[in-house]
């Protein structure tokens, strides 16, 4: 059987940057916060309004804090998980195998379910919605996994790190 690679860790690199990068704009709404905390509430308000809310500065403080350590956790866990497959697979620490898909489940169009398959006694389960370094491209977005399909899959673990399909 020829394969065709449709997914490998190695080409599709660091793809979950984006997860981390939603907590920039967290961290940048807390910087303007914590710079301009205690005039804010005056610019957005009309004239007329007497006594103008504050915002605390231990909120500020708490917030902005709260969005940089979410972006530092996110980013290090995501970028690690990464570096951490694609060297298990660069090292030949990663298994194999091979066959048809059996046991095949897709993710419903609308989401909220893991798609599943299974390869001889080995099976997978993953998601677009899910946040990973490894394949996770579901057949009703478009993923090449069906019923039946001959497959070589390489995996770390749960984590799909390389799968071929027939040409």
């Amino acid at each position: 059987m020829e394969y065709r690679v449709a997914f490998d860790i190695a080409e599709a690199g660091y793809k979950s940057w984006s997860f981390a990068a939603y907590g920039l704009i967290l961290v940048a709404v807390g910087a303007v916060l914590l710079l301009t905390h205690d005039r804010w509430p005056t610019l957005l308000l009309p004239d007329w309004w007497s006594k103008p809310p504050r915002l605390s500065k231990g909120f500020v403080r708490v917030f902005f804090g709260f969005a940089v350590l979410w972006t530092v956790v996110s980013f290090a866990g995501t970028f690690f998980e990464y570096l951490s497959l694609k060297s298990a697979k660069d090292k030949g620490r990663a298994q194999v195998v091979e066959g048809r898909v059996i046991n095949f489940i897709p993710m419903p169009a609308e989401g909220h379910a893991m798609e599943k398959f299974c390869v001889q006694d080995r099976c997978f389960e993953y998601s677009d919605f899910a946040i990973t370094a490894g394949f996770n491209n579901t057949a009703s977005h478009g993923g090449p996994i069906k019923e039946g399909l001959p497959v070589r899959v390489t995996y770390v673990g749960s984590a799909i790190v390389k799968l071929e399909v027939p040409k």
